[in-house]
């Protein structure tokens, strides 16, 4: 589910990094609505969370014990990747691949830019696969992003700003013009309202939603919508993400899993709700407890059931250089039986630098 509409105090809301497909590597660089008022566009090494001019990572895994928590009902995400990435001096991704068997790569996929924007990726001997993104700004000020693979038009997305800049609305089109979703935003004094919409194939709403954050920024408001606009879900919460009121349509069930699309995310601090799928009325919390800002190294994170008890809790521990990358990464989960925290990753970075 798109986080765009969410209320956001801090730059990062990436809860697992994992290796993204071609398009999406060059969709980062769009800077997507949320981020369209940012003084500048983050790098792909920085979407990855890395500070500095790093120019590789080797992230190796070792399990010391095996996890206490039921497999397929685990809902905080603790595991890391054994992989390897290489970033050229503007940051972006140009070599990386899984690690399988220790030390050995599975299919490592290499990439060259272009002047005209265009990305060549392949993956593997027999597979090339190639990529252009083209922007143009409209005779109206609009801003048009435009993809292709190949010759094929993949998709385009126009942005539009208002007087001070700020973008006011988005729309994101298939390579076949059908749209698939949009997004607005309203100033109203220091009030800001989101509206954002996304489409199946058949043009049916399948995620409508609405957003107020009011003008002290201590209070969030936020209302779901069925694919005839009837209200079916409200939620608000004030500034430190405690739930103020709440109301379901008692019976719903959502066409699109709404996890993490009901909670705020600011410094040491992020906080999902999510309603039971099965129409109760009731909601599931999630926690990231964090000693800066967006929740991708949290320090510590929590999971309350539908009936508001915990039953999940995990720490990481982190040895971090000089310039402020974490190098060691230990995971500690809670075994509900013993009570223990138990260690069940050692993750390791080995990090190059320019």
């Amino acid at each position: 589910m798109s986080r765009l509409n969410q209320p956001r105090l801090d730059p990062v809301r990436v809860r697992a990094i994992v290796l993204w497909p071609m398009i999406a590597q060059l969709l980062f660089a769009c800077a997507r609505f949320s981020t369209a008022q940012q003084s500048r566009e983050w790098t792909e090494r920085e979407n990855y969370g890395f500070k500095g001019p790093v120019r590789s990572v080797l992230t190796t895994v070792a399990k010391p014990n095996p996890d206490p928590r039921r497999e397929g009902q685990r809902k905080l995400f603790t595991e890391g990747t054994p992989d390897w990435a290489l970033f050229d001096t503007q940051g972006r991704r140009i070599e990386y691949g899984s690690i399988i068997n220790g030390n050995t790569f599975g299919t490592l996929s290499k990439c060259t830019f272009h002047d005209d924007g265009t990305r060549v990726c392949s993956n593997g001997p027999d597979r090339r696969d190639e990529f252009r993104r083209q922007e143009t700004t409209l005779a109206d000020g609009r801003r048009e992003v435009t993809l292709f693979q190949g010759a094929k038009l993949e998709s385009h997305q126009i942005t539009r700003f208002d007087e001070n800049g700020r973008a006011v609305a988005f729309h994101d089109y298939d390579g076949n013009g059908k749209l698939r979703s949009e997004e607005s935003v309203l100033f109203d004094g220091d009030d800001e309202t989101r509206t954002s919409k996304s489409y199946d194939a058949d043009g049916e709403v399948v995620l409508h939603q609405r957003t107020l954050v009011s003008n002290e920024k201590t209070r969030f408001d936020r209302w779901f919508y069925d694919s005839e606009g009837r209200l079916v879900w409200h939620l608000a919460l004030n500034d430190d993400g405690n739930v103020l009121s709440s109301w379901c349509d008692v019976g719903y069930k959502p066409k699109q899993s709404p996890s993490g699309s009901l909670g705020i995310c600011r410094p040491r601090l992020c906080i999902d709700y999510k309603f039971d799928e099965a129409g109760s009325g009731r909601m599931e919390k999630t926690l990231d407890h964090t000693s800066g800002e967006g929740n991708l190294e949290p320090d510590s994170q929590e999971h309350y059931n539908l009936d508001g008890i915990l039953d999940e809790k995990a720490e990481f521990k982190y040895q971090r250089d000089g310039n402020g990358n974490w190098i060691s990464r230990s995971v500690f989960v809670w075994d509900v039986t013993s009570t223990r925290m138990v260690e069940i990753e050692r993750d390791t970075r080995t990090i190059e630098y320019y």
